[in-house]
């Protein structure tokens, strides 16, 4: 009659109740005391407690995060959800192992989170001691050292680049270290060792330099190991009293001569120290200076040939911005030559027009605010006070130690814009369409109070610029929830968070109460901004994803509900009966009840009042089931009139009393559909999970039979099946 959902790992655990006397009796203060519960939730480490089943007791906010859950979606499900399917029989081994200590926890694991990602996380745990006599829990810190690891690839790709580039290069490379002894070499410098020095002389790793140029040379060469300018300024370089160094000396052999460049280089920041010597061929180089310097010459025009100037800022903390490099093409610009503006920096801002200079100022700020690509354009005057536009583009980036660097280009689009001034009406249509974008803005002062806001912002929040203005988030009338419906407080808001931490938030959402609307839902970006290394101001971004949301939630709904019924469906319902049905297995001394029930002669009731009085009964029915049944059970609609009840931690006696108890209510209550009280009467079928069960269909298929009995007995009765009823015949 029905087909039983596959089982999985990550399926919820059934949340205990203390209304079943039969409950176990886990997971109360005794076992998990509040200061420990206090501390768990509060942590913005991952924090979760497992019982000795493997299922999740409690978990803090930061470990649902992790892994894309709310807590609530984690509370009773296997700790093993979060690992691969072929790895979770393994890691429950562990946790048990663990817990009767002949192992332990600790280590680095691969996890999936909801979304099918992958991270890696560090994980420690601690065996918690039940005080009360229960079984021990293990206490679970997680930390995500996905991008540690993911950097601790790109430096191995690194290395391996590094390495693939120095075989590439033609110049023999090698690196010593403080001693002069090689470290590593290229394919160049061990082709030219096997050429020249034989097979008698190891002049690759471990070798020490100097003797390398010994027995390179032959008679009547100088020996460049015993030059004293070379020695001086090899020593300079390993002295740290040198960054760089180049020498040029000749390695001729009897039917050749050669000359070489030896460039010497200190790896900047290198621990333990390196050097890095590069030896070049210049033999054909010397006949070809000539040449070269021609070309370098031909480069050199082509560059200024280049029209536009680029240049970079630097603004450390706390300094005042300075112009580290401005080419050539500048002059031409703005009439003033880089060594000029490397002088003084204000000449090149004066050149702006006085009526053009506040947007600029404002262009800056709100790019450095968004840290993004900044582009603008505006009037200057040049020396012979001719009036030009300028197009700027520059990219802005913030160093760790605070300082903000501009990189970009200057163009002249002096003749672009006459070209445009006859569009001016559609650039005006452009600006307000840019105006209007549905994003909202809000600035934060030092206080964290908000100081202004843009008209989307307005919109969105359902106040206007005055009644923001002043706020802070955790201004008691702000009403924030989490997607869990979860209290969302106003020092964990975005905003709030980067001025406490200094650093960007990103992509949280919120749930804000919004004057005559209910709730709206924000995804919102939040930036620090700094000033000599101390918090300024706050710049937050959001939009309304409200629709997103409220489609979420249904189609959440809808995935685990029946539609009429608003009980749980089939599939749900199986996926519980498969965690039941695993649980007695583990423990043969749990009881879990199931209830088959029936609407009788439910066929009549359609024929007679016809489909929309037969759906009043359904949804009467199932009110019926809600009522008398505990927040842990489960109740479902599976077919047409069919219900399926499955009762956890529940013994066969309470089960049948609850039955009748449902029986009776549905009995002495009529179903009114329209002008019409519709009598209707239920048929139940009661069975039990047992340890000796085949699967977890076993035992519906008992409730079947004794709902099949029920039914032909006369209806609206309750019957156990075959095996409970001969226990009882037997008692």
């Amino acid at each position: 009659m029905r087909k039983t959902a596959p089982r999985h790992d990550s399926d919820p655990r059934p949340e205990p109740s203390a209304g079943a006397p039969e409950h176990r009796t886990s997971g109360n203060k005794q076992d998990l005391p509040w200061l420990l519960n206090e501390i768990t939730q509060q942590s913005p480490i991952g924090i979760a407690v497992i019982d000795a089943d493997g299922f999740f007791r409690n978990v803090n906010a930061a470990y649902g995060n992790l892994y894309g859950y709310t807590e609530r979606e984690l509370i009773g499900r296997s700790f093993t959800i979060v690992f691969a399917p072929e790895n979770r029989q393994h890691i429950l081994t562990r946790h048990t192992a663990f817990l009767s200590g002949k192992s332990d926890m600790a280590g680095e694991f691969e996890v999936v989170c909801r979304d099918g990602s992958s991270k890696t996380i560090i994980s420690n745990s601690v065996r918690l001691e039940s005080t009360s006599g229960g079984a021990p829990m293990r206490l679970v810190y997680v930390v995500d050292i996905t991008e540690r690891k993911l950097a601790e690839r790109k430096l191995e790709s690194a290395r391996a680049f590094t390495q693939s580039v120095l075989d590439g290069l033609s110049a023999q490379v090698c690196v010593i270290d403080a001693r002069g002894i090689i470290v590593a070499v290229n394919r160049a410098w061990r082709v030219f060792n096997r050429a020249n020095g034989g097979e008698r002389f190891d002049l690759n790793e471990g070798a020490n330099y100097l003797e390398v140029c010994r027995h390179f040379n032959v008679a009547g060469t100088p020996d460049i190991a015993s030059s004293p300018e070379f020695l001086a300024g090899l020593k300079a370089v390993m002295a740290a009293d040198l960054t760089t160094f180049e020498f040029e000396y000749p390695c001729h052999r009897l039917a050749e001569q050669r000359w070489f460049i030896v460039r010497i280089a200190r790896l900047v920041a290198s621990d333990p120290p390196r050097i890095v010597l590069s030896h070049y061929n210049i033999t054909s180089v010397k006949r070809l200076q000539q040449e070269l310097a021609g070309r370098e010459s031909l480069l050199a025009d082509l560059a200024a040939s280049i029209p536009g100037a680029m240049f970079r800022s630097v603004k450390p903390p706390g300094a005042q911005a300075q112009f580290s490099f401005v080419s050539a093409g500048i002059e031409d610009l703005i009439g003033l030559t880089p060594q000029a503006i490397y002088a003084r920096k204000e000449l090149a801002f004066d050149q702006i027009l006085d009526e053009d200079r506040a947007e600029y100022d404002d262009k800056i700020r709100i790019a450095t605010l968004l840290q993004s690509e900044w582009r603008h354009e505006f009037r200057v005057k040049g020396q012979d006070d001719a009036i030009k536009w300028l197009s700027a583009q520059a990219q802005a980036r913030i160093g760790d130690d605070g300082s903000l660097t501009w990189t970009g280009i200057i163009l002249d689009i002096t003749a672009r814009k006459k070209a445009e001034a006859a569009l001016s009406a559609s650039e005006a249509r452009y600006r307000t369409l840019f105006e209007t974008v549905p994003q909202g803005v809000i600035y934060h002062d030092k206080s964290m109070r908000i100081s202004s806001a843009n008209s989307a912002a307005q919109r969105i929040l359902g106040l206007t610029l005055e009644q923001l203005q002043g706020r802070q988030s955790i201004d008691p009338r702000w009403k924030s929830i989490r997607e869990d419906g979860s209290d969302f407080p106003g020092t964990e808001h975005p905003a709030m968070v980067a001025a406490r931490t200094l650093k960007p938030v990103s992509d949280v959402v919120m749930g804000v109460a919004v004057p005559d609307r209910g709730f709206a839902w924000l995804k919102i970006n939040a930036i620090p901004l700094l000033e000599a290394g101390e918090l300024n101001e706050v710049y937050a971004t959001f939009e309304d994803i409200t629709a997103q949301v409220l489609l979420t939630h249904e189609l959440r709904a809808k995935a685990t509900t029946d539609e009429l019924t608003r009980l749980a469906n089939r599939r749900t319902l199986f996926e519980r009966l498969a965690i039941e049905y695993e649980r007695v297995q583990r423990n043969p001394s749990l009881r879990c009840c199931l209830l088959a029930i029936d609407i009788d002669h439910f066929k009549q009731v359609n024929d007679t009042w016809g489909h929309a009085a037969g759906d009043v009964v359904l949804k009467h029915v199932a009110q019926t089931m809600k009522q008398q049944t505990r927040r842990i059970d489960i109740a479902a609609r599976i077919g047409g009139e069919e219900f399926i009840i499955l009762l956890p931690d529940t013994s066969v006696e309470n089960a049948q009393a609850l039955a009748e108890r449902i029986r009776a209510s549905v009995e002495n209550t009529r179903v009114s559909s329209g002008d019409h009280q519709i009598a209707v009467t239920i048929s139940i079928g009661l069975s039990t999970i047992n340890p000796d069960d085949r699967n977890d269909q076993v035992a519906l298929e008992r409730a079947d039979l004794a709902l099949y009995e029920a039914k032909h007995s006369g209806r609206n009765r309750v019957k156990l099946d075959p095996l409970l009823a001969g226990d009882q015949a037997q008692a």
